[in-house]
């Protein structure tokens, strides 16, 4: 696909502005004097009758690929104790850290591969966000201010910033299918005053973002921030949703709050981002409130919780979880569920696999995350096909009683989730 770069309607002078300061003062941009020429894009082909669920179609310069799915995360370009090797085989896409892969091995060494596809030899879907998220991380992030994120390097311990300017270059030289904007995360339990202060942060640099992303070939995802305040949540989505942006994330969840704020800041945003628009949610992967945020409208998921449980012994199946680390599985020469065709469940017994976790052995926290990948990609395959036939409702109904049968009874179709504002 020839490269064309992007063009900025009527003003021109706007990417120049943008390449020449440090801190934009949004107030003085006319957000409709920017538009985008790009090469990709989102077509929807089914929609649900009961619900916002839908199916899409993501256009990339690496193919097109159905909507939704759910990308492993492979933070340094790999996951732990996992590669490309087994992600081909069990995922329908990847999210990598740009801020993290930028630092090692350095862009330079992805670019001469010809970007992270190459680089990873990996051909399915690849994002990058930007890595706000290892704002939470104490001791990574020093400070914040209008210019960026002030960061320690956990490599070298070397300080810097990281910018829109900054962000950009990085997403762009790593060349992934999709791409965050820098935004501003706050902790979750901060003031409403800090809320709004990543509010006024995540709006200035994402709209430096987008004038400064010139990669026509690559979708550029707005994050919406605002915490579990449903005012910040609509203000974000509202500031966001009416900027040129090629899809948009929401951010700032699943970092320690209740399933209910979840829904609250899930559903003050969603009605304010335009539907055309491809939509992922940031570090939710429980089957449960995946299937619940399809039914919201979202197309895209990514979390380290099917990969993370299962190392410690929690194995996803159309039951519903299964501790592998009990007793009762000591001497249990089934899979882990008959009938998966994992490479995990077409080999090892439940026995086996529990020997290898209470040694602590490398190969074990390989076999048990294939299993759960698998799951995932099979219950996103499911999700697909129940919309096409109509059966979405009754797949949402047994997911979720499978997998919250041990919650408090009101909470297990779905904490009400479309009445939470």
């Amino acid at each position: 696909m020839a490269k064309s770069r992007v063009t900025l309607n009527s003003n021109s002078d706007l990417q120049t502005i943008a390449r020449n300061v440090e801190i934009l003062d949004i107030n003085k941009i006319n957000r409709d004097e920017i538009q985008k020429v790009k090469n990709v894009s989102f077509e929807i082909t089914h929609k649900d009758k009961h619900t916002k669920a839908r199916i899409g179609i993501l256009k990339t310069s690496h193919g097109n690929f159905e909507t939704p799915y759910f990308m492993a995360v492979a933070t340094k370009a790999t996951g732990k104790f996992i590669g490309p090797d087994d992600h081909i085989e069990c995922t329908e896409g990847l999210i990598c850290n740009a801020l993290v892969l930028s630092l090692r091995p350095g862009t330079d060494v992805i670019k001469k591969f010809g970007g992270i596809h190459k680089f990873m030899n990996y051909n399915k879907p690849i994002f990058t966000d930007c890595g706000g998220f290892q704002m939470v991380r104490e001791g990574f992030m020093q400070d914040r201010s209008k210019k960026g994120i002030h960061f320690k390097s956990p490599f070298d311990g070397k300080r810097f910033v990281l910018t829109p300017h900054k962000i950009i270059d990085i997403e762009t030289d790593i060349g992934a299918d999709c791409i965050m904007m820098l935004d501003d995360l706050a902790p979750y339990g901060s003031s409403k005053e800090m809320f709004e202060k990543s509010l006024e942060n995540t709006h200035r640099w994402g709209t430096h973002s987008l004038l400064l992303h010139d990669n026509p070939n690559q979708f550029l995802y707005g994050i919406v921030q605002g915490g579990f305040f449903a005012n910040l949540r609509e203000k974000s989505a509202k500031y966001l949703g009416g900027l040129p942006f090629d899809g948009f994330a929401i951010g700032g969840v699943a970092i320690g709050e209740t399933r209910e704020e979840m829904y609250l800041a899930i559903n003050a945003a969603m009605p304010h981002l335009p539907e055309n628009k491809p939509k992922h949610l940031l570090g939710v992967g429980s089957p449960d409130d995946i299937i619940e945020c399809v039914s919201l409208g979202l197309d895209t998921f990514d979390s380290v919780y099917p990969t993370q449980i299962s190392r410690h012994g929690t194995m996803f199946t159309w039951n519903g979880r299964v501790d592998l680390m009990s007793a009762e599985f000591e001497n249990d020469p089934t899979p882990i569920e008959k009938g998966c065709e994992c490479n995990t469940c077409r080999n090892y017994s439940k026995a086996y696999l529990r020997h290898l976790l209470k040694l602590g052995e490398p190969s074990g926290k390989r076999y048990v995350q294939v299993h759960n990948l698998h799951f995932m990609k099979s219950l996103m395959q499911k999700i697909r096909s129940s919309i096409k036939d109509g059966t979405f409702e009754k797949l949402k109904e047994d997911i979720i009683i499978k997998y919250r049968k041990d919650t408090d009874s009101k909470h297990q179709v779905g904490v009400n989730v479309n009445n939470l504002s």
